[in-house]
């Protein structure tokens, strides 16, 4: 009696182990299709194409092999590019980290009582689109009638050419990156913060732990995951967001000050030199490079998951 209930239990098991896999393919299968064609695929033709010199308007093309990963190393320009991708790259990174994490530690303190303006001012440019943020923040740095000279000269200080001048458009892209990316990174982290039980900060008060100490004791390492989530997202995601900013802003220029990896492979390939298989060479070693950092990143930054 017993064998024939353990062999019905098993095929009921059996059923709803198939049922599952049925459900979990059906409600995949067109996501995973999707991404497949819009991601992997072009990322294999981009592959392809970069072993190839063509211009992509007709169906001469003509074989290299390597010839354009070679050229790479060789070209001055991609070198400039690669260059100023990394200081945008590592100083957004450093700066809006710093201040996501710090904000978000002050701005859940009950104390502070403006803490809701203060969140909802500087989530608000995460909202606003790429367009209209290049329109403001280039009528604020306009070198003749923009705001920020303006204020500038209210307290006699020399105003600059913020955008136009290769010793100032760096640094005046990457404030708009800061100012654009920090809003979200900190709301992000400060419900990280607001998921730590508030019984952990009550015993480190009553030891004598002062603020600093809490916030580096308890709240950093039980927030851990949560930052080092975003941060592999950022890193994703950030050339993207420094295309528009700088391709809106400036170009890449004055002179290639501003250039950076995904600017020069729209210019080969869109803005005018119609060099597509060497622009795809680029997109591939902004695609291994991207990954390397990532790879990178998940191993530094991997900690002991601490519980709550």
């Amino acid at each position: 009696m017993e064998e024939p209930l353990r062999l019905q239990a098993y095929e009921t098991m059996r059923s709803r182990k198939r049922q599952r896999n049925i459900f979990l393919a059906v409600t995949l299968l067109p996501g995973l299709l999707l991404y497949t064609l819009f991601r992997f695929l072009p990322a294999f033709i981009g592959l392809g194409i970069s072993l190839f010199d063509w211009r992509g308007v007709s169906l001469n093309m003509n074989f290299v092999e390597l010839s354009n990963y070679q050229r790479l190393f060789q070209d001055g320009d991609f070198l400039i590019a690669f260059k100023n991708h990394m200081y945008f790259f590592v100083f957004n990174t450093i700066i809006v980290f710093t201040l996501a994490v710090t904000l978000a530690v002050i701005l859940t303190n009950n104390r502070l009582r403006e803490r809701d303006f203060y969140r909802v001012m500087l989530f608000f440019p995460t909202v606003i689109p790429a367009v209209i943020i290049n329109i403001v923040w280039m009528s604020v740095f306009n070198p003749n009638n923009g705001l920020l000279n303006a204020l500038l000269a209210l307290i006699n200080v020399e105003g600059k050419n913020w955008l136009g001048h290769a010793d100032n458009v760096k640094n005046s892209i990457l404030f708009v990156m800061v100012w654009k990316s920090l809003g979200f990174y900190m709301v992000l982290f400060m419900a990280a913060v607001l998921n730590i039980p508030t019984s952990l900060f009550e015993a480190a008060r009553i030891d004598g732990c002062n603020e600093l100490k809490q916030t580096i004791k308890i709240t950093i390492p039980l927030m851990w995951e949560q930052v080092r989530t975003a941060l592999i997202f950022f890193v994703v995601t950030s050339s993207g967001v420094g295309f528009q900013l700088v391709f809106m802003m400036t170009k890449g220029g004055p002179n290639l000050a501003s250039e950076i990896m995904t600017t020069y492979m729209y210019r080969l390939s869109f803005g005018g030199q119609s060099k597509f298989g060497y622009a795809s060479a680029v997109a591939m070693a902004i695609l291994v490079i991207t990954t390397t950092i990532t790879l990178i990143l998940m191993r530094v930054t991997k900690r002991e998951t601490y519980e709550m």
